[in-house]
């Protein structure tokens, strides 16, 4: 018989992924919720054309790892960074309120156990961006009630995965028998004993926890960059290799009795600066998580469901009881952090609407309980009701509110999202100019695109020289897809392309200021400087550096300052691991604002460093104007001290100039006075 066979499961189940979410989005419900419907009609308790136990209960496991490994490799550590007042207080509201309202609900009027009613407490108390979508179409993603409900989601994700790592590796627990209105209901939350996934640990939890945390935030990170720069080179294996480590992590959080799924997030979060948010590499592990992985774990949830459980009134009410654990939680927790952050009542509403939204992290969390013969199956029912409703109410609420929050129009992304890097030979050594590139992409897990315009003849020249530096950023550890773009001139190539790949920043090869030349004829960097829609970098690198140095330039003007601040970031980013960046101003005690307290500088003032304190293998990064003013003040020999030297000039979008004969303005660095930029 063909039912229950390999190739025919294969095929059922991609029939479900593929028609499932089409057909529940034609009525307006969320596609998670045909996923999970079409598991329970192929399912046993109707067609039984899936088997409960086989390749998709299998496949569905790893999509639960994978889940859990995406959701920490794509957290945006900078969003919330920048917002971290707001998100752990929102995160922390949010976690708290319905965490409580659910233990007390379900420990008092259910009688269940302390460690059955924390678990089930951590479901509600855990959020899923389902509605983030209607965010984007808004164009509100850096709003900062939406970075507050997605940082805050995180934080109450991974106190809810904390609950779950000490509830999973509790051995055995005593339930007493229930006396209420609610006892046939709760009497089927669970069972007389309560067995651990892992009955018999190798590890005890006091010792397993430290190691989870010190192999997934410490070693794997090391293992991985030490992969990708020696033999990780191509896309598979990088992808294959991030699956390793998503399962090197789960295994780990085994030897303690903890549940794979905390160990696969922790690992994602270790991988999370390696694995670029918008790379090739990143495209192959979403591709496959939603293609196959995800969309089968939440098939293999419906294969437990019974559908005519699911009209039961038991069902429905505790279903309802669910829904309003999560709304009136998340909503007490969104009306105090606005009270505390004076967030406008539109923004109160997005950010409590955005986390209404339940699903991946609730069903895994209610399924680990079924695992563990906490909940019966009645619970999984009545999450699968919840979600619905939830689902409804996120998408509906956040649409609301989102028509209603003014869109921010001044956001701008960080600067190493995606670093668009000519790499013309503009006599800089290749390998060190990419890695130059490859650096700033760094902290915010952003993508390098080298790229050469070409005339028609040049493009197989051309195509050689992207992928040489493709190469060289892979050999460095980075991902990189490179670009040949076909146009009549670099300039308008340069910004047609910046414009379609949504640069962040631009890199321009450029061979040092030539001060007679740069002031008659202009710079080879001016025109592109000028027309460049964001923030711009020329740069020449001869060697590989050990230390950099930064002059700040005029601090008066606010678009100097904007400028100065922006080299302030490169330098930071630039600056060799375990250096001190040395930092050149006309008065040390006013730049002090511009450094948070941890950064490691030194400040001198101009007058106590000359040009011969300057080495080959320092790397000298300054405002733009700097280079240009300080040169027509010092002259050709100032100039020609240059030659040897590795410069960064940096201005923000249509202000990079190196020509005094462009941008024309008084400025007062003297490169006299201030040789660190003059070099």
């Amino acid at each position: 018989m063909l039912i229950g066979s390999i190739e025919v499961t294969f095929l059922v189940l991609l029939i479900v992924v593929i028609f499932g979410p089409v057909i529940a989005e034609r009525f307006r419900i969320p596609g998670i919720v045909g996923l999970i419907f079409g598991g329970a009609l192929f399912g046993p308790f109707v067609l039984d054309w899936l088997p409960a136990d086989g390749l998709v209960t299998a496949l569905g496991a790893i999509g639960l790892l994978y889940l859990m490994f995406l959701a920490g490799a794509t957290f945006d550590i900078q969003a919330f960074s920048s917002n971290r007042r707001s998100a752990v207080s929102y995160g922390l509201l949010g976690f708290i309120i319905p965490f409580t309202i659910t233990l007390l609900v379900v420990g008092l009027v259910f009688d269940v156990g302390l460690l059955a009613a924390a678990l089930m407490g951590a479901m509600w108390a855990s959020n899923t961006l389902v509605a983030y979508p209607e965010v984007q179409a808004a164009g509100l993603q850096k709003n900062r009630a939406v970075s507050a409900a997605v940082s805050a989601g995180v934080v109450a994700d991974l106190l809810s995965l904390t609950v779950l790592a000490v509830v999973t590796a509790t051995a055995v627990i005593e339930l007493d028998p229930l006396d209420s209105a609610f006892a046939r209901v709760a009497n089927e939350f669970v069972q007389g004993q309560i067995e651990p996934t892992t009955p018999d640990p190798t590890l005890p939890l006091w010792l397993a926890l430290p190691l989870l945390g010190v192999f997934c935030l410490w070693l794997l990170p090391k293992i991985t960059q030490r992969f990708f720069v020696t033999i990780g080179r191509s896309r598979m294996q990088r992808f294959v290799f991030a699956l390793a480590g998503m399962s090197a992590g789960a295994a780990v959080a085994l030897l303690g009795g903890v549940e794979g799924l905390i160990g696969a997030f922790l690992a994602g979060l270790g991988m999370n600066r390696l694995i670029p948010t918008s790379g090739p590499l990143m495209e192959r592990l979403e591709f496959v998580g939603a293609a196959i992985f995800v969309p089968t774990f939440l098939v293999s949830i419906g294969l437990n469901i019974d559908p005519a459980l699911l009209v039961d009134r038991d069902t429905l009410v505790l279903g309802l009881v669910f829904t309003a654990f999560v709304v009136v939680g998340k909503t007490a927790a969104a009306f105090l952090t606005s009270w505390i952050f004076r967030f406008s009542m539109a923004e109160t509403g997005l950010m409590s609407s955005l986390s209404f939204g339940q699903a991946a992290s609730t069903l895994a969390i209610a399924q680990v309980g079924l695992s563990l013969g906490m909940f019966e199956q009645i619970v999984v029912n009545a999450s699968v009701i919840a979600i619905v409703i939830t689902a409804l109410l996120t998408s509906y609420g956040t649409r609301y509110f989102a028509g209603r929050v003014p869109r921010d129009t001044d956001e701008v992304p960080p600067v190493g999202a995606t670093v668009l890097v000519d790499v013309r030979d503009r006599g800089s050594d290749l390998d060190t100019f990419v890695a130059l590139a490859g650096r700033l992409t760094r902290k915010d897990s952003g993508l390098a695109v080298p790229y050469l315009v070409a005339e028609e003849g040049e493009l197989e020249a051309a195509a050689a020289r992207v992928d040489a530096s493709v190469e060289a950023l892979t050999g460095h550890g980075y991902d990189a897809d490179g670009v040949v773009r076909l146009a009549e001139s670099f300039e308008s190539g340069t910004v047609h392309l910046a414009e379609e790949r949504g640069a962040s920043m631009l890199v321009l090869g450029w061979s040092g200021p030539k001060f007679a030349a740069d002031y008659v004829l202009g710079s080879g960097v001016d025109d592109v400087g000028r027309r460049s829609p964001v923030p711009t970098m020329a740069v020449r690198v001869v060697r590989p550096w050990e230390r950099v140095v930064l002059r700040l330039g005029d601090l008066r003007l606010p678009w100097k300052r904007e400028d100065a601040l922006l080299a302030v970031d490169i330098a930071l980013r630039l600056r060799p691991d375990d250096t001190t960046l040395l930092v050149v101003a006309e008065d040390p005690g006013a730049c002090g604002e511009l450094f948070d307290q941890g950064d490691a500088v030194e400040v001198v003032a101009t007058d106590s460093f000359s040009v011969r304190d300057l080495r080959p293998v320092d790397l000298a990064v300054a405002p733009g104007h700097v280079f240009r003013d300080g040169l027509s003040s010092v002259g050709w020999r100032a100039g020609r001290a240059l030659d040897d030297l590795n410069l960064v000039a940096v201005a923000g979008p249509h202000r990079l100039s190196i020509s005094k004969g462009v941008t024309r303005g008084a400025v007062s660095a003297n490169l006299s006075v201030s040789p660190t930029v003059a070099r």
